[in-house]
């Protein structure tokens, strides 16, 4: 069922009356976006236990691997389990690690089914999508509990670089903020943080009645940490709020030494970059520019491979793979990223460094305004495009190869929203976009 056709006894299991007239209030405040959506924890009073225990297990000694290619004792132990109950590694026979392929987008699109395991029940699955580097959506099975530690490890990781989170209900417990003028927007509460405030707002003028609601909101708001892609984050340090948030969490793309630089200028505030991927979860974070990012204390493995899906020496430049456990409905071995970077160090100091992640491209509209990548990934996936490149040339006009679907639509949707002249052509397969993982967005205007 979906969270917005539940109601909030549904969408909060554990919710006091003190919460629901804190949700009340964040829902119907006087300068309020117009929410497009609902969304609660799903979490119940067991899972406040199960996660409480988990949050306590950040502070123990890693044992993430010291050697690239050998994985830790605590993944081999898990391989006897699934080599017998997911279908894609019973199939292949997978008897021990070495037997394990590395797999990629392509092998979930074409049957996620394979990778859930047999012997889970799927009674508490919430569905969410990725969009990925070539575009093509998947719908990724989740737990309520998976979903629910970003918030301890979140805590962990600005603990980590001395900065305390504590739970105060006179300020938004956690800000997300995209910049779309379509986007899932809503007002929510953090049981497990003293059922603080908490909501997903898009900066765009199209989601307020004024900019005046805009500020007005925002600044009621007073969140304690904002979190978003690089681009949004810049967005909200603009409009330079009175406001000083104790954190920011940087996701979902590449953020450059500068832009970091100037939003910790800008907001007063550490800016911590989370790098991880919808279908693995949090992977690894760097709190401080050019040290690196730390592998995150889940159930994970980390490897880097070359060309031929081989681990390479740490210290040498390969494709990031991971292994990510903490999701039980999708528990992922030796899954290909596209993105790359180099392993060093040992237990809690093994980082990632040289991280070269997903880049997010701004493109001009024939108004001289400008669009997100984001905004063309939804237009093109509105129209089935399976996979695609959008490339914008100094006078503006686009140029969009694309795999599949309705060319002649994405085309008419992506020259209306970027009021350009727009070019599409089609192509067979993903491979005719071209070799590795593709820049799927660029623009010289």
């Amino acid at each position: 069922m979906g969270d917005a056709v539940r109601d909030d006894a549904e969408r909060w299991p554990t919710l006091s009356p003190p919460g629901l007239a804190r949700l009340e209030t964040l829902r119907h405040h006087p300068h309020a976006p117009v929410w497009t959506h609902a969304c609660g924890d799903l979490l119940t009073s067991a899972d406040h236990l199960a996660l409480a225990t988990w949050a306590e297990g950040l502070s123990r000694p890693a044992d993430s691997g010291a050697t690239n290619g050998i994985p830790p004792h605590w993944l081999l132990v898990e391989l006897e389990r699934l080599r017998r109950v997911v279908p894609f590694l019973r199939r292949l026979g997978v008897r021990e690690w070495a037997d394990v392929p590395v797999i990629g987008r392509a092998d979930l699109a074409r049957s996620i089914a394979d990778f859930v395991p047999t012997d889970v029940t799927l009674d508490r699955v919430v569905q969410g999508t990725s969009s990925g580097s070539t575009g093509s959506a998947l719908v990724i099975p989740w737990h309520p509990v998976d979903i629910a530690k970003d918030l301890p490890l979140i805590d962990h990781l600005l603990s980590a670089r001395g900065v305390a989170w504590p739970t105060d209900p006179d300020r938004l417990g956690l800000l997300s903020v995209v910049d779309q003028a379509q986007a899932f927007t809503y007002a929510s509460v953090l049981t497990t943080r003293s059922e603080q405030g908490m909501a997903r707002v898009s900066l765009h003028a199209s989601a307020w009645s004024s900019q005046h609601d805009r500020r007005e909101f925002l600044c009621a708001a007073d969140p304690q940490v904002v979190s978003g892609s690089a681009l949004t984050l810049l967005s909200y340090a603009a409009l330079d709020l009175p406001t000083r948030p104790l954190a920011a969490v940087s996701g979902a793309v590449e953020l450059s030494v500068p832009a970091r630089s100037h939003l910790e200028a800008s907001l007063g505030a550490p800016v911590i970059d989370l790098y991880g991927l919808r279908e693995t979860g949090p992977v690894a974070g760097e709190a401080t520019a050019g040290q690196g990012h730390l592998l995150v204390p889940r159930r994970i493995f980390v490897e880097v491979v070359d060309h031929r899906a081989r681990p390479v020496a740490d210290g040498v430049p390969g494709e990031v793979v991971v292994s990510a456990l903490e999701n039980p409905y999708l528990p992922l071995l030796r899954y290909r990223t596209g993105d790359r970077a180099a392993l060093v160090g040992t237990g809690r100091e093994r980082r990632l460094v040289g991280l070269e992640g997903r880049e997010a491209v701004c493109f001009v509209t024939g108004r001289g305004g400008s669009v997100q990548s984001v905004e063309l990934t939804q237009q093109l996936q509105r129209h089935s495009i399976r996979a695609w490149t959008v490339e914008q040339d100094a006078d503006g006009a686009v140029v969009v190869r694309s795999v599949g679907g309705d060319p002649a639509g994405a085309r008419d949707a992506v020259a209306t929203l970027l009021d350009q002249p727009v070019a599409v052509v089609p192509v067979s397969s993903a491979t005719d976009l071209g070799p590795g993982k593709p820049r799927r967005f660029h623009s010289e205007a």
